[in-house]
């Protein structure tokens, strides 16, 4: 991920420019550009000479790839930049960001930690006589292996006895039964190399439940999703479309469970906390397993740049002595916190209980008051 090595950027004098933007209307590079670079010049005219001097010059460096940014054609940008450190760096985005800069003595990284996470998805698509298999992350489709063919005979049953269409039927079902499971089976293996998020089956009419029925139990346990669709004529594109509901509901049941759990073990004096001070205290002792913010729910504060200790306020580090250097956005300081301490972190977009509360966490020990 992009943030892992971009997070090991440190800026002793806190002169660490950090811009995210998405893509203007055509000729508004500059423009965006010189609106989020206005708050980072003003917030450099209270600290000391050289932060403002190296401020100036990565403000213009960042000014003359405004022409490059135009014509590139990625959804988004990410530019990290100290002259004064000496590193400038722009990473192309596959996904949305909100316009936002910062300064500090640490990257911004909070619009690639609140990413939505790719979910990967196991499919099988048949009828009858073909199923086809398909592993999908996101918006990488890979199809594993050829399409499976199920030799089903005769379709149309005239002139035969009833006993003998009865038997031919039989064995045509038997046939398609087996092509399932095969279908089924290649999915378990993936399944085992790398857990599903979802299952999705695409058929037509009684074929998706029977399908359904003759996957592997372990298969059970996972979120299904159906569709209406044929092997023969489905598309990659088409599958993408077909797959993207699925996924998004899939990604909202998912968060409104973790949100309730991290609210339910809070409340009943489980491993858990709800508010920002509690979390801020709970990531000061690396306690923190999953770190879950309500929205864009987020507060200033203060960070020690050597020990890293986080507060809502203050300006000299209880724990190390050194200065702290004050924040617009201590929640994101906490979500890196939470990652450099091997905690995962979800920013979840739902509606839970959770928004009385803006953040919470589960933590891997007690947190005493």
């Amino acid at each position: 991920m992009l943030a892992d090595p971009i997070a090991e950027l440190r800026s002793p004098s806190g002169s660490l420019i950090s811009v995210y933007l998405g893509r203007p209307s055509p000729g508004g590079m500059t423009a965006l550009l010189t609106d989020l670079l206005r708050p980072v010049r003003e917030a450099a005219e209270s600290k000391e000479r050289p932060v403002q001097k190296s401020v100036r010059a990565d403000a213009e460096r960042i000014h003359d790839h405004a022409g490059q940014l135009e014509v590139d054609a990625a959804p988004a940008y990410a530019i990290f930049a100290s002259d004064l450190d000496g590193f400038f760096t722009v990473e192309s985005l596959g996904h949305k960001v909100p316009n936002v800069s910062s300064l500090g003595p640490r990257p911004y990284l909070r619009p690639l930690r609140a990413a939505p996470k790719a979910l990967r998805a196991g499919v099988i698509v048949a009828d009858r006589s073909q199923a086809r298999v398909f592993v999908v992350s996101g918006q990488l489709i890979d199809e594993v292996g050829p399409p499976l063919i199920a030799d089903i005979g005769k379709h149309n049953y005239g002139g035969f006895s009833g006993y003998e269409e009865h038997g031919v039927r039989l064995r045509a079902d038997e046939v398609s039964t087996r092509m399932w499971r095969e279908a089924g089976a290649i999915l378990l293996e993936k399944h085992q190399e790398r857990p599903f998020d979802y299952l999705a089956i695409g058929g037509h009419g009684e074929i998706v439940e029977e399908i359904g029925r003759n996957l592997h139990p372990y298969l059970d346990r996972v979120d299904r999703a159906t569709f209406h669709a044929g092997p023969q004529s489905l598309s990659f594109p088409a599958l993408r479309v077909e797959l993207a509901s699925h996924a998004d509901e899939v990604s909202r049941r998912r968060e409104s469970a973790l949100a309730e759990r991290v609210c339910d073990t809070a409340r009943s004096d489980g491993l858990g906390v709800l508010g920002l001070t509690p979390v801020l205290t709970a990531s000061n002792s690396q306690a923190i397993d999953t770190l879950v913010v309500a929205g864009e729910f987020g507060r200033p504060g203060s960070i020690c740049n050597s020990c890293g200790f986080l507060a809502r306020s203050g300006n000299r580090c209880p724990v190390c002595g050194s200065t702290m250097f004050q924040v617009d956005d201590i929640v994101a300081a906490a979500m890196e916190a939470t990652v450099a301490a091997g905690g995962r972190t979800h920013q979840i977009v739902v509606s839970s209980p959770l928004d009385a509360h803006g953040i919470g966490a589960l933590t891997r020990f007690p947190q005493h008051p």
